[in-house]
């Protein structure tokens, strides 16, 4: 169920009362075309860099995403659970040692702010190494179209 918090409430009072149910905030999705013009510069970054797309996306994901930071036992092999992140530091806690890790949300899962804010910083790393990429008009013609059926 989408709608309002009101609508949301409505509909609530007319379930079972004996089952939970789950509210978050529905935010915006980046679009395919912002995805598309996202992942074409970092193409060209990294062709021009000479670096695996993954290496810079790595780059953009710690320069201009968004990350949480959090400890765990150092025995735990963290790449297995965590795509993206970084080791920055250790402590000790209990008589254990723990890492301290920096884990950055990947692009498929941010919403379109810090979608964009991705993209700007792509734009700016393009620009450094002279590629060119779309103009601030262009990108503003990139808007989020809900998908059919999906309410906003």
């Amino acid at each position: 169920m989408r709608g309002t918090a009101y609508e949301c409430i409505v509909w609530l009072t007319a379930q079972d009362q004996d089952k939970r149910y789950e509210v978050k905030e529905v935010k915006k999705r980046r679009s395919m075309t912002q995805n598309a013009y996202y992942w074409s510069m970092l193409n060209k970054l990294a062709r021009k860099l000479g670096l695996p797309d993954s290496e810079v996306h790595l780059h953009m994901l710690r320069e201009y995403g968004t990350y949480e930071v959090f400890s765990i036992r150092e025995d735990v092999p963290v790449s297995e659970y965590v795509k993206y992140y970084d080791v920055i530091g250790t402590g000790m806690a209990g008589g254990k040692t723990f890492k301290h890790i920096r884990m950055y949300k990947g692009s498929s899962q941010m919403d379109s702010a810090e979608f964009s804010r991705l993209i700007n910083g792509m734009r700016e790393e393009c620009a450094l190494q002279g590629i060119d990429v779309a103009t601030p008009q262009e990108i503003a013609s990139m808007q989020f179209i809900p998908s059919q059926g999906e309410r906003f």
